[in-house]
């Protein structure tokens, strides 16, 4: 071992080691300075770098410059066991490429095109191994096994079958000239053990859009190293009048790439994870918000989508009822209908029919069978909107519905069983509708199985430009306007008004303002008057939209008896950001 870069290099060059363990940082020369020297002493050393947690810059750039592998601190053992397992390998390979190499120059002068071919295939695995670490996409990955591939053997590689994290499915279909790859043959991948040739009927049914030339065999080859899982599989030509050979060099190079794939397929699902997570915090499918409290609606959505349990979802009008019960639909019965009835739109007369359906002659006027709501929804999800101003002979059927999925038409007499979920919503107080005798209590329990309350817009005033913002920019795609935002006086206003139609009318409020603007961001003047007058009433004209930003961390703070970290977090920004807010407003730091 070596305290620093410089005595590593020294003791490098006495002891002339195979491997290398390094760290980023260091005194005197980091780690991708003495990286840069071994490999200038001895391009072969296997030099695995330690970074950070986190630190990506460091780790792209330490394979760039040709670093075996690179693990993050804390160092795990298993990690570092995989590491010099891999480097081993490497020296391995290399060592046996060299030999290979050696043998065949003694014997040059009698070689015959045989043994050149033999060369080249040893060759274009070395480059391969070299190579592949420093590729850091799947994309050009799988273009350089394609090429390689076809340098080697003279015959295409057709496609390139990549499975997912869990080796369940195929993720990725990478084929030459858009080869269509059958389900069949995606099943296939999932269980194969060694290379097979395909027979002319098999590639008929599992590679339709394949032509293959007459001098070669069409394979499949897998993806994996010895004696560990595999990552996938490759659609190849090999030569008709000696496969075998073909498929051991193509399986011997396929070998070297396959941790490479895995790797990548891991990255891409890690990244493809923090970007639904970043999403996450302010949007979730057609609902906005970053409030606490949408955040609480968030995690409790995916928590009940995969049930069939009723949801009853309460909330004043606007708040987007409907727009949670789409999402809760989406998650988990998207393959079906999504049917929304409004209990208060349909008069008694016709409430019964248009939830239960009904026979031909059933009253006056019922000149054809028709099926209702619950027909059309099945297999899916039915939204009872406005549930509270469904009549009381309506719920006693409603509630059978719920016990036992059935129903009868009106004036029918079988029993029709439906597959369907269940989503109620209303802006009343049930069990006020209860005392009053409008509402069943028996049927309320049913429907109240999930509870789930929609904040009013006042509640959450931090989502409120975030809503705006959205709304301006669906504005200026559907117009040939380009309204960039609202000035500060705007935004102060929005702020104050208390929505009592919520989210429906801000987005009323953006769209007629958004029309009436003429500049680059919409003004007051934009604005309806009675917004305008309302926040006046309420004493808004002395207040700056700063004094707003700087009482809410200030508010927080005192709720949280001046700890910054819990603050920082309930204001969901950074400890750093949020010393920069006290700084900016004049906030003392003992408070």
């Amino acid at each position: 071992t070596a305290e620093s870069g410089e005595a590593g290099i020294a003791l490098f060059q006495r002891e002339k080691p195979d491997i290398v363990l390094t760290d980023i940082r260091m005194p005197g020369l980091d780690g991708i300075e003495v990286l840069k020297r071994l490999k200038l002493l001895n391009p072969d050393t296997e030099v695995i770098v330690f970074t950070g947690h986190g630190d990506m810059e460091s780790a792209i750039k330490a394979l760039q410059y040709e670093a075996s592998d690179f693990i993050n601190k804390p160092i795990q053992k298993e990690a570092l066991d995989v590491a010099l397992r891999r480097a081993h390998e490497k020296i391995a390979m290399r060592k046996q490429i060299k030999q290979y190499a050696n043998d065949l120059e003694v014997k040059v002068r009698e070689a015959t095109d045989e043994l050149t071919k033999t060369y080249k295939q040893l060759e274009t695995i070395y480059e391969i191994t070299q190579s592949v670490a420093e590729i850091p996409t799947m994309k050009e990955i799988i273009e350089l096994v394609e090429e390689k591939i076809c340098c080697a053997t003279g015959h295409r590689c057709y496609a390139v079958l990549v499975l997912n994290g869990s080796r369940e499915d195929i993720v990725k279909n990478y084929s030459y000239q858009h080869v269509s790859i059958s389900k069949k043959l995606a099943s296939l991948v999932r269980f194969l053990k060694k290379p097979e040739i395909l027979k002319p009927e098999e590639i008929v049914s599992l590679l339709p859009s394949v032509d293959k030339s007459k001098d070669e065999e069409i394979a499949i080859v897998p993806i994996t190293k010895e004696k560990e899982p595999m990552v996938g599989a490759a659609i190849v030509g090999v030569s008709h009048v000696d496969p075998e050979r073909d498929l051991k060099m193509i399986s011997l190079l396929l070998a070297q790439v396959a941790g490479a794939i895995r790797r990548a397929v891991l990255q891409e699902e890690q990244l493809e994870a923090l970007r639904e997570m970043a999403g996450a915090k302010w949007k979730f499918g057609d609902l906005i918000g970053r409030d606490k409290k949408m955040e609480e609606i968030y995690r409790l959505v995916m928590s009940v989508a995969e049930s069939d349990a009723t949801v009853l979802i309460q909330g004043e009008s606007g708040t987007g009822k409907e727009l949670i019960a789409r999402q809760i639909h989406e998650l988990y019965r998207s393959n079906g209908p999504f049917v929304v009835v409004n209990c208060a739109a349909y008069p008694f007369s016709l409430i019964e029919s248009e939830l239960f359906g009904h026979e031909k002659g059933a009253f006056t006027g019922a000149i054809r069978t028709r099926k209702g709501s619950f027909e059309m929804a099945h297999g899916g999800t039915i939204f009872l909107d406005e549930i509270g101003e469904l009549p009381l002979e309506a719920q006693v059927k409603l509630l059978r519905v719920i016990q036992f999925k059935e129903f009868q038409r009106v004036g029918g007499e079988n029993p029709i069983k439906v597959d369907v979920r269940i989503l109620a919503a209303t802006s009343k107080d049930l069990r006020e509708e209860i005392e009053k005798g409008n509402f069943r209590e028996d049927l309320y329990y049913r429907l109240n199985v999930i509870p789930l309350r929609m904040p009013p817009l006042r509640e959450r005033v931090s989502d409120v430009l975030l809503l705006a913002n959205d709304f301006l920019s669906k504005l200026n795609e559907r117009s040939k306007k380009n309204v960039e935002g609202l000035d500060a006086e705007c935004q102060r206003i929005l702020l104050k008004y208390q929505w009592p139609g919520n989210v429906r009318e801000l987005e009323n409020v953006l769209e007629h303002a958004f029309i009436l603007a003429c500049g680059r961001k919409i003004t007051t003047k934009d604005l309806p008057e009675y917004l305008k007058k309302a926040t006046e009433e309420k004493g808004l004209t002395g207040e700056s939209l700063e004094d707003i930003e700087r009482q809410h961390p200030l508010k927080i703070l005192k709720e949280c008896n001046g700890n910054k970290n819990l603050a920082a977090k309930r204001l969901r920004i950074s400890r750093s950001t949020l010393y920069r807010k006290l700084e900016k407003y004049g906030i003392p730091n003992s408070i």
